[in-house]
C-alpha cells in the first residue's frame, strides 16, 4: 500500500473507502502500535479488562451491544494485519483473552495449544447463527467447538457493468482472464486469492490438496493471467479508485468495496459466478490463560453475536451477519443492493476458505512469488 499522509487517510476513513485489513495496513506502515483502548477505558475498573485480538473496525462498541454495561467497563483491543500475524503474536508470548481469525486458521491455533474448548450452552444468541456456519468442519475437533462464527463475506469479481456488458447475467471468474479487457483487469496480490481462482476455473474441487500436476495447471493459468492485469493489488482503496474512474474494468474484490462503489452512483456489478463464490468466516476463540474472567468473555462472545450487533455488521460494513435473524432486522433494500438478500443461498453456493495442506501451501506461494516475478 502506498503510503497515505494524515488528511488522506482521515479522508479515506470518512468516505469508507478503507477496508479493516486496509486500516491496519496503514497504521502498521507508520509504525503505530495499533492498540486500542476505548475512551470509555479509561474510568479506573474493579477488574482486569478481557484482551481481544482482533481486525481493524471490529473494535467498535457497536460490535458489543449492551457488554460495556453488563460487565462495568470495555474491553481493551490489539489489531492485526492479516491471519499469519494474529497467530505469530501469540506465539510469541502475547495472551489476549478472546481472538478473531479468519475459520480456516482455528486448527491451527488448536493444534499449537493457544485455544481452550468454548461451552456454547452459555451463549443465548448462539441458537441464531446460521446451521452452514456452525457447521464448518474446522470450527470442531470432534468433541470440542473451538470457534464461534461472527461475521463473514465474500470474495468475487467486482466490475464496470457499463463497460463490460457482455458479463450481466452471464457471471464467470473467466473475466480476469478475458483478452478484451488486456491492461484493465486486476489481481489481489494474495496466494490465496490467485490460486483459487484459477483452481475453479480449471475444475480442480479440492485446491488445498493439489498434486504438482494440478499446481503447474494453475501456474499456467496465472502466468497466461499476469499478461493481461493491470495490478496486483494490495489495497482496497486503490482497486475502488481504479474501478472508479474505468482505469479497471474488473477486479477481485471484497463486499465493502462494491457497497462503496454503488453508494458512490458508479454503475458496479458484484458476480455470483458461475464456478463459485469464495466465501470467508471471521470467529471469536477463547485463548488458554488468556486475561479477564470467563464470564465477561462469555458475554463479549454472545454481545457480538447478537442480531443488534449483526445489523450494524451488515448495514455499515456491507459484510455478513453470523445471527440470520439480522438479516430480517436489516434495511431490506440495502441488503439487495449488497447482493446479500438471500444469504442461504451464497452460502450453498460458496467455497468456503479452508485450511492449506501445510506442502501444497508452501508449493504455492513459491509458485505465486515466480510467477509476479515474470517466471
Amino acid at each position: 500500500m502506498a503510503l497515505m499522509d494524515l488528511s488522506e487517510f482521515k479522508a479515506a476513513l470518512t468516505a469508507g473507502t478503507l477496508g479493516r485489513r486496509d486500516i491496519s495496513r496503514v497504521l502498521a506502515s507508520v509504525g503505530v502500535v495499533t492498540l486500542s483502548v476505548p475512551v470509555s477505558q479509561v474510568a479506573v475498573q474493579a477488574k482486569d479488562p478481557i484482551q481481544v485480538l482482533t481486525w481493524a473496525s471490529y473494535d467498535v462498541p457497536q460490535l458489543r451491544p449492551g457488554y460495556d454495561e453488563e460487565t462495568g467497563g470495555a474491553p481493551s483491543y490489539l489489531l492485526f494485519v492479516d491471519n499469519d500475524e494474529a497467530i505469530e503474536k501469540v506465539r510469541a508470548g502475547y495472551r489476549p483473552t478472546l481472538t478473531q481469525p479468519t475459520t480456516y486458521m482455528v486448527a491451527r491455533w488448536r493444534d499449537a495449544g493457544l485455544l481452550k474448548p468454548i461451552d456454547v450452552s452459555r451463549l443465548e444468541n448462539y441458537g441464531d447463527i446460521f446451521p452452514r456456519l456452525t457447521s464448518i468442519g474446522a470450527l470442531h475437533d470432534g468433541s470440542n467447538i473451538y470457534g464461534v462464527p461472527f461475521s463473514w463475506g465474500n470474495s468475487s469479481v467486482l466490475y464496470r457493468r457499463d463497460l463490460a456488458q457482455e458479463y450481466v447475467g452471464s457471471e464467470s471468474w473467466k473475466i480476469l482472464w478475458d483478452e478484451a479487457y488486456a491492461g484493465r483487469l486486476a489481481q489481489r496480490d494474495s496466494m490465496d486469492a490467485a490460486v483459487l481462482q484459477a483452481a475453479m476455473i480449471l475444475g480442480i474441487e479440492d485446491p488445498y490438496h493439489m498434486n504438482n500436476d494440478q499446481l503447474e495447471a494453475v501456474r499456467a493459468k496465472l502466468i497466461e493471467q499476469r499478461e493481461l492485469l493491470r495490478m496486483y493489488w494490495t489495497s482496497q482503496s486503490d482497486i475502488e479508485q481504479a474501478l472508479y474512474t474505468g482505469e479497471v474494468v474488473a477486479a477481485y474484490a471484497w463486499n465493502h468495496a462494491y457497497a462503496s462503489l454503488k453508494r458512490q452512483g458508479i454503475d458496479v456489478g458484484y458476480m455470483v459466478p458461475k464456478e463459485g463464490i469464495l466465501t470467508w468466516v471471521d470467529c471469536t476463540c477463547l485463548i488458554l490463560d488468556g486475561p479477564g474472567s470467563d464470564e465477561d468473555a462469555y458475554a463479549y462472545i454472545d454481545a457480538g453475536i447478537s442480531a443488534e450487533a449483526g445489523v450494524f455488521m451488515i448495514e455499515e460494513y456491507g459484510y455478513g451477519a453470523a445471527n440470520s435473524r439480522a438479516f430480517e432486522a436489516a434495511n431490506q433494500e440495502l441488503l439487495e443492493e449488497l447482493g446479500i438478500e438471500n444469504p442461504t443461498r451464497l452460502m450453498d453456493m460458496g467455497q468456503f476458505f479452508d485450511e492449506w495442506d501445510p506442502a501444497v501451501r508452501e508449493r504455492a506461494n513459491v509458485m505465486f512469488e515466480e510467477v509476479k516475478a515474470g517466471f
